[in-house]
């Protein structure tokens, strides 16, 4: 009697889990509770700090914050107003002041330009008015006073008296400053029609009257 053997192939083991049991289930429980995601994630709501959608793919997004507002006016005619009229550009200020409020922009540098020039400018003015217009109108009332002193001195017959003939023409010329006293002295020199000349010193006030020195 002759024996056959059939060979049979072994059943290839099963992969052996590497996690406990349980946790196949947490994780099965999980994803039947929770909900499908949309596409791209959950988009935080609008306003949010979260929120970045919309914004500048820039490296420093903070810096573009302010580009779509207008520009803010410009402080260079607070310095021209402040500079010619003084304390008026302080309506040039409040008027562009109010203007960069408005656009989202900084007020300080009106104000700052405003008080600076204010400044600057009172000095400068001040300072032409003591070194240029009094001395210029001191020179002008000194000379309508020379004139007022010819006039009279050569008017009033006193010379011609002093000197026994008659002045054919003559001229004052101040000397020095005038005192507290409201006089200031003259040296006069007359022309006389005997062909003679004669030198008077004098002192006279502002208005022209005069008496001779001693």
């Amino acid at each position: 009697m002759t024996t056959v053997q059939t060979p049979q192939t072994p059943h290839e083991p099963l992969p052996y889990p590497v996690s406990p049991p349980w946790i196949d289930t947490a994780e099965a429980a999980a994803t039947e509770e929770l909900e499908p995601l949309p596409f791209g994630g959950v988009v935080p709501p609008y306003g949010s700090p979260s929120n970045k959608h919309g914004q500048l793919l820039v490296r420093f997004p903070h810096e573009m914050t302010g580009s779509a507002r207008p520009d803010a006016p410009s402080w260079r005619p607070v310095v021209a107003w402040t500079f010619l009229f003084s304390l008026l550009g302080v309506v040039s200020a409040m008027q562009r002041s109010r203007k960069a409020r408005a656009y989202g922009r900084r007020r300080a540098p009106y104000w700052v330009a405003f008080v600076v020039t204010a400044v600057a400018g009172g000095a400068f003015w001040t300072a032409l008015a003591v070194d240029v217009v009094l001395p210029l109108h001191r020179t002008q009332v000194e000379d309508k006073a020379t004139d007022a002193v010819q006039e009279k001195v050569f008017g009033d017959g006193r010379v011609e008296a002093a000197v026994g003939t008659t002045v054919k023409t003559g001229a004052c010329v101040p000397v020095g400053d005038r005192g507290a006293d409201g006089l200031r002295r003259y040296d006069c020199t007359f022309l006389l029609t005997d062909g003679r000349s004669a030198l008077m010193t004098i002192e006279a006030d502002a208005r022209g009257s005069w008496e001779t020195t001693k």
